[in-house]
Formats: structure tokens, C-alpha cells, sequence
């Protein structure tokens, strides 16, 4: 289910929207009209063992802590039930699976492994510690104005990205934000696509009805339920748009007494600029958030030119040397094989000291000058020129772009960074590669069956099609079990 793919640069898509499921459904019947249902996997209990999520953090019950037998990281587990799932529904359902698998960005949530049996699908994400805005608020409403500013400015790479991708998010809210840890400095974008039909469908997910909720629903939405007209990545910018401005005066754009209150004054489309905390906000920040706030889709800027406005220019980092050693595994990265690009990114996933991955993430935060969780060639030639010459410098970034950039897309993403900056020697050892197996190896048995080695590569994420080859490449002699120091030898030859 899960592969690898690049970047596809498809704006104002209808693609993804959570509610446009059905606009879609009979082209993608027609795409997956071969395609099998989602396939049989182990059991996830045979790997984690569930904890209770505080009632405070999240109160969708489809939500699961769960925690790694084998080397105890927490994770999260959406559940769906599919009993009453279609067969097409489970191949767009697993489509959305391997979407999502796809997307690696430093301010999306990442979608790891799954798991199917019995009808019920398990979808492992990440845990983020610091809990959603939406349980922080009191916390988050007592820090500086330029921490929510920044917080935002994530809030739009996030989504760039996404739009990038041809998705749209659709659920834009304040518990849709996870605080990477308790500082509350970095953030995640969760709650993205899963069509809300589906959800409903295999989730028992319905929308909560709220103030909260409705006032980040743009106004289209509401013509939607009578037109059926499927949103776009413009719903995404008047969303933001209200938490810019909630950002900026602690108080949402479109107010009322009840839920149909808010959704008149959001149809009515008047933005309130009234008030005494206008007073001391940049006149270009103000109409900024007009914009966003535009009552016709059309006329809202972009997540490129929202995160790109010269209201945020004088924002970027200071530019701070990076790590010498970082720099020249940058500069020293060779492309390799499929396999071994594989192994590394679990490895980085699932065995990553939580030091190490804090100190590539600080680095990689050090070459993001204008923070959109992508790395530009200009980016890197200002870093670099604070080491080298102009000419010297123009030279080592535009040799490490030739060497990172695998996609071609002129920038460097930060899954793309860690393959390049991951210490090889520390982590792709014979060391490690023993307590992988030892991980692997659930039943000690000191072999690998064909069942371990599927879940293996298919964590992994490699594609459908590569997974014969690969499998038969790691069984070379073909009796179904692979030994350790077979498994060891085979890895080690791909360094």
C-alpha cells in the first residue's frame, strides 16, 4: 500500500477536498477499476499495545495511542471500520492511504504503516506531545505576538505544501494544529486527506456542530450543501485567514450568539477592522487578512503568496553557520539504491535517537531562511556564502542540489534532508542492522518468515510493484526464511 512518489505541482485542485468525495467517485471507480481491495496484514496488536489518549487532548474516538513493542515510540492509530465498505471504497480508501504515505513535510503530520484485518484498518501516525491548539489555548493565547506569527507562517508552509501536492486540506481548525512538543514552537497539520464522507462512513465521524467548528468554515461551504460544488484550496486560505486573525486580536472574524448567527455573518462576508487592536497592526498585514478573507475564492491570494508576502520578508532566521559535519555529509551524499534509500528513511523513523533528530531539525531550520519547510538554492548560497567565497559557495550548493534534489523540484524537502544528513556509519551499521532484525524478529525464532519480510518492506514503503523483487532479492535462496546473518550480509552490501 504504502511508495514513494515526487512532488506534483497541481494548484487550486479539487482533488482531495474532504467534501468532494462524490464528484470524484466515478473516475476514480474507473482508475481503480482493476485494482484489488485493501490487503490482509498482520494483527496490529502483535506490535503495540494500546493506551488511553486524555480526554483533554482529543475527544475523537477513533483516535488510539499506541506504543512500539520493540522499542517503545509512541504513535497514534486512526481506526476505520470497514465493514460496510465497498469495494471501490476500499480502493479509494487505500489510495488515500498511499497518498498520504507520500507526504513528508516538516509541518504535516507523517503517516507511517498501517495495518488490516478483520474489516478494521489501523493507520499509524506520528505522536506529537505538545497537544492541539485547540486544548493549548490558554497557553498559547499568553505568548509573544511574533511566536503565534511563526506558529501561522508554519500553519501556510503546511499547507503549500499540500496544495503543491494537488490536495486540499478542508479542516482547517484549531485542533487540526498538534504542537510538536510542550514549547510549543513547532507545529504539525493533521486531520487531512480523509474525505469527510469516508470518515463518516468508517469513523462514526460527524461534524461537531460547534461555534468553534463553524467559524473556520469558509462561506462556499454553506452554498455547497445546496449546490454541491466541491471546495478548493482557496477554503484553505479563508480558514487560515480566520486564524490570522484570531492570531492577531484574540478574537474570531465572524461572530454570533448561536451557530446560525456565525454562519449569517460569515455568508454576509463583512470583515469587523474596528477595532482598538487594529490601531498597532502594519496597514499591510491588515489587508492581508482581508484578502484572505474575500468573500469570492478567486480573489484570495495563494498559500505561496500568503507565505511569501512582504509583511513576513523581514522574519527570516539569522543566518547562523551550520554543522561542518552535517554540511560535508551534504556535500559527500551519493545517490543509492532504492533499498538502501528505503532502509535509511525507517531507520530514521523508527530508531533516530530523539537528540539526533532535534539536532537535524535545528540545522535544517538553520539553511530555512524563510521557514516554509522547503530548501531553495538562494536559501542555501546565503548560509554557505557566510563560509566560503561567493564563487565557492555557488559551487558546493549548486553540487549539493545535484545531489540531494532528487526529485528535481529546485528545492530540497526535509525527508530529503535527512537522507542526506543522517550519519550512515551511526545508523546503517551492522549494529543497527542487528537490532532492526532483532525488531523485525518477533518471535525470536532467529529467522525472518515471509510474512516479516513483507511487513518489512512494506513499512518501509516500497512500492507495490518493487515488492516481489525485492523480497525475492533479500530470500535468495528461495525457502521462505532469511537467516540473520543473511539479512546483516544483504544490508550491508547495499552500503
Amino acid at each position: 500500500m504504502g511508495c514513494t512518489g515526487t512532488k506534483t505541482g497541481k494548484p487550486d485542485s479539487k482533488l482531495n477536498s474532504p467534501q468532494n468525495r462524490s464528484s470524484n467517485h466515478a473516475v476514480q471507480s474507473v482508475n481503480l477499476a482493476h485494482a484489488p481491495p485493501i490487503q490482509e496484514t498482520e494483527k496490529i496488536e502483535a506490535d503495540y499495545i494500546f493506551h488511553a489518549l486524555d480526554p483533554l487532548v482529543t475527544s475523537r474516538n477513533y483516535l488510539k495511542k499506541i506504543v512500539s513493542k520493540s522499542n517503545n515510540a509512541s504513535r497514534i492509530a486512526k481506526v476505520f471500520n470497514c465493514l460496510t465498505l465497498s469495494v471501490s471504497e476500499k480502493q479509494e480508501l487505500e489510495r488515500n492511504i498511499n497518498q498520504l504515505m507520500q507526504i513528508k513535510h516538516l509541518n504535516l503530520i507523517s503517516t507511517l504503516s498501517y495495518y488490516y484485518n478483520d474489516n478494521r484498518l489501523y493507520l499509524i501516525q506520528e505522536f506529537c506531545e505538545g497537544g492541539n491548539l485547540l486544548s493549548q489555548l490558554d497557553k498559547f493565547s499568553q505568548l509573544q505576538q511574533y511566536t503565534m506569527i511563526d506558529v501561522f507562517c508554519q500553519i501556510m508552509a503546511g499547507l503549500q505544501h499540500l496544495h503543491n501536492q494537488g490536495m486540499v486540506h478542508g479542516n482547517i481548525q484549531l485542533d487540526s494544529i498538534l504542537f510538536t512538543n510542550k514549547s510549543m514552537e513547532n507545529i504539525k497539520l493533521i486531520d487531512f486527506g480523509i474525505s469527510n464522507q469516508m470518515k463518516t462512513l468508517c469513523m462514526s465521524w460527524k461534524p461537531s456542530g460547534s461555534i468553534q467548528e463553524i467559524s473556520f468554515k469558509p462561506p462556499e461551504v454553506f452554498k455547497q450543501l445546496t449546490m454541491n460544488t466541491p471546495l478548493t484550496q482557496k477554503a484553505d486560505i479563508w480558514s487560515s485567514g480566520c486564524l490570522l486573525y484570531f492570531f492577531l486580536t484574540s478574537h474570531m472574524p465572524f461572530q454570533g450568539r448561536d451557530t446560525q448567527a456565525v454562519k449569517t455573518a460569515i455568508q454576509r462576508g463583512v470583515v469587523n477592522f474596528d477595532g482598538s487592536e487594529w490601531a498597532n497592526i502594519n496597514p499591510d498585514m491588515k489587508q492581508l487578512v482581508s484578502k484572505m478573507l474575500s468573500s469570492n475564492p478567486q480573489q484570495r491570494p495563494t498559500a505561496t503568496e500568503v507565505i511569501n508576502h512582504s509583511i513576513f520578508q523581514n522574519r527570516t532566521r539569522i543566518v547562523t553557520k551550520p554543522n561542518k559535519q552535517l554540511s560535508k555529509h551534504m556535500r559527500d551524499f551519493k545517490q543509492q539504491s532504492q533499498m538502501q534509500n528505503a532502509m535509511l528513511n525507517y531507520i530514521a523513523e523508527n530508531m533516530m535517537s530523539e537528540q539526533d533528530k532535534k539536532k537535524l531539525m535545528d540545522e535544517f531550520q538553520k539553511f530555512d531562511l524563510n521557514k516554509d519547510g522547503l530548501l531553495t538554492k538562494d536559501e542555501l548560497l546565503k548560509v554557505y556564502c557566510t563560509m566560503f567565497s561567493s564563487d565557492q559557495a555557488a559551487q558546493e550548493v549548486d553540487a549539493i542540489f545535484a545531489k540531494i534534489d532528487q526529485n528535481g523540484s529546485g528545492r530540497i524537502d526535509y525527508q530529503e534532508f535527512i537522507m542526506a544528513t543522517i550519519d550512515q556509519k551511526k545508523y546503517f551499521n551492522r549494529e543497527k542492522l542487528l537490532l532492526l532484525f532483532q525488531q523485525i524478529d518477533r518471535d525470536h525464532s532467529g529467522q525472518l518468515s515471509k510474512l516479516e519480510v513483507k511487513k518489512l518492506l512494506r513499512d518501509m514503503q516500497i512500492p507495490k510493484e518493487k515488492l516481489e523483487n525485492l523480497s525475492k532479492q533479500l530470500d535468495q535462496n528461495g525457502d521462505g526464511q532469511i537467516t540473520q546473518e543473511e539479512f546483516l550480509q544483504i544490508m550491508l552490501q547495499l552500503s
